[in-house]
């Protein structure tokens, strides 16, 4: 007599049947996973412009002010002026970008960023240069919060981790790679020849850019089916006469935000920075914001102090300053690479937690997920280690330890920085997914005018406390970002409930 053979069967549950069983839904995004990575990646590399430009500019502050005649504190005025502009101009590109589009945002931003660099190489006095550089910030840097409206556009929640860590790649190789461009050429060239290079550059990419670069805002083509308008093409389609997405599937009209029928022209209002400001006061982003921004802050009081410290320590020149951040560009880099991937397991692990399926290609309802928990039980361990790699920073160099010490402890400052404030980021995104620019902007808003305190109040601070216990007070302000975070983790899904509520009332 035959065994019987048992066939096992396969255990369903309720939420999967139910995914099963549902009529397919539209794409999120109609953009294969290279284009989508393609387009990501030149959103970042547009982004880098605006951290290179500030980063840059560090390893010539001492021949700038030979030069100009005036104190280095006086050239880290620029350094602030930057910073503030580069906080409040996305308050107004962001808006405009949710309605107008990524690209028309994208000309507006190179354009008056080239003009602002060509004056900054031929300017000869300390006002001009002030002026010059508030300009330069005012066009450039809208591009960071561009590039997560532009990966917001294209990928889901449960694929945001990664793919923000891409975007994230232009405020990572900024700090990286400016200080060794600004300090090679300075100490080659002149200090000049560092806004020739970045308006060459800038005009090389931008042309690029106009070329190909698609129309990504949701408001305009939603999830990619839908033509643009003539001018959010790309100068390479309207040459040729071509349409994207003449045979693709539109957005599900259920779906959030849902985009104009096609040929349909989008309302395109007068840039409001309301729409951003008023983020600062909302539960739980303003919490989260404010303290992404302290972290950020800290990070600017160490990086901006590092050409006149290192030169009394060590004596370094131009170059050599420009060669000391490379440490903190490797930390940076290798922190979005190895978190991107944390941060979307993680994301994969609670949602298998609270029974809801990882959504690669639809939009994730995040109404009822626990987003705050599945972030920051990333970005809170992270921010803690980050101000106590402060606080012994100061210890080393007040003790003016062998350089290499020094440049371990800036690699893992930029590590432990890079991969608290990365996943923040992707929390402000996922908080606001239906306008992502904006979010970012007022993300941008908080952070560079803490920053831009920060460069401005921490060479007082150095003078009164010294480098040890300065950097002691750094760390101890970052370590006040915790309690900030812990309040979004206790209470962030009511008051995100309670504000969803509102909005929908």
């Amino acid at each position: 007599m035959a065994s019987s053979t048992k066939i096992p069967i396969p255990r369903v549950t309720v939420d999967e049947a139910t995914a099963l069983l549902a009529p397919p839904q539209p794409p999120y995004s109609v953009f294969s996973p290279v284009q989508k990575k393609l387009i990501v990646f030149t959103a970042a590399l547009a982004s880098t412009f605006s951290p290179l430009s500030s980063n840059i500019y560090y390893p010539a502050i001492n021949s700038i002010a030979d030069e100009l005649k005036i104190s280095p504190g006086m050239v880290n005025l620029t350094i602030t002026a930057y910073m503030v502009f580069q906080g409040l101009t996305p308050a107004f590109m962001g808006d405009l970008s949710d309605t107008a589009g990524r690209r028309p945002v994208y000309v507006l931003c190179f354009g008056i960023y080239i003009v602002a660099n060509i004056g900054l190489a031929l300017q000869r006095d300390f006002v001009t240069l002030l002026v010059l550089r508030a300009l330069q910030s005012t066009g450039i840097s809208a591009t960071v919060a561009l590039s997560n409206a532009v990966a917001a556009d294209t990928v889901t929640s449960a694929e945001r981790g990664m793919y923000l860590g891409i975007a994230s790649l232009g405020g990572i190789l900024g700090p990286a790679l400016g200080p060794t461009l600004g300090g090679l050429l300075s100490q080659s060239l002149g200090w000049r020849s560092i806004f020739w290079f970045l308006a060459l550059v800038a005009a090389v990419f931008f042309v690029l850019l106009m070329l190909f670069f698609p129309e990504t805002c949701r408001a305009i083509v939603g999830n990619g089916s839908i033509p643009p308008p003539r001018w959010n093409r790309s100068l390479l389609d309207c040459m040729v006469g071509r349409t994207r997405g003449k045979q693709q599937l539109n957005l599900s009209p259920e779906a959030d935000n849902a985009p104009p029928k096609p040929h349909q022209k989008s309302r395109i209002r007068v840039p409001n920075p309301w729409s951003t400001l008023r983020l600062l006061f909302e539960m739980p982003t303003g919490l989260v914001l404010l303290s992404n921004g302290i972290g950020y802050a800290a990070y600017y009081a160490v990086t901006s102090t590092v050409p006149t410290q290192w030169n009394e320590i060590y004596h370094l020149n131009d170059f050599q300053l420009g060669l000391t951040y490379i440490p903190i560009g490797l930390g940076t880099i290798l922190s979005a690479f190895t978190n991107g991937w944390l941060v979307d397991w993680n994301f994969q692990r609670i949602a298998r937690q609270v029974g809801q399926l990882p959504i690669r290609n639809g939009k994730q309802d995040l109404r009822q997920f626990p987003i705050e928990r599945a972030r920051l039980q990333i970005a809170m361990p992270s921010a803690m280690l980050a101000a106590a790699s402060i606080a012994l920073y100061g210890w080393v160099i007040a003790a003016e330890r062998p350089i290499v010490e020094a440049l371990a402890m800036l690699l893992l400052i930029g590590y432990l920085v890079t991969a608290s404030y990365n996943v923040m980021n992707v929390l402000i995104v996922d908080l606001h997914y239906g306008k992502p620019a904006t979010a970012t902007a007022a993300n941008n808003l908080v952070r560079c005018l803490l920053g831009a305190g920060a460069t401005a109040g921490v060479t007082p601070l150095l003078d009164l406390l010294g480098r040890q216990w300065c950097f002691c007070v750094v760390g101890a302000i970052y370590v006040i970002s915790l309690p900030l975070s812990g309040l979004v983790y206790g209470f962030g899904a009511g008051w995100r409930e309670k504000r969803d509520a509102e909005r929908d009332g």
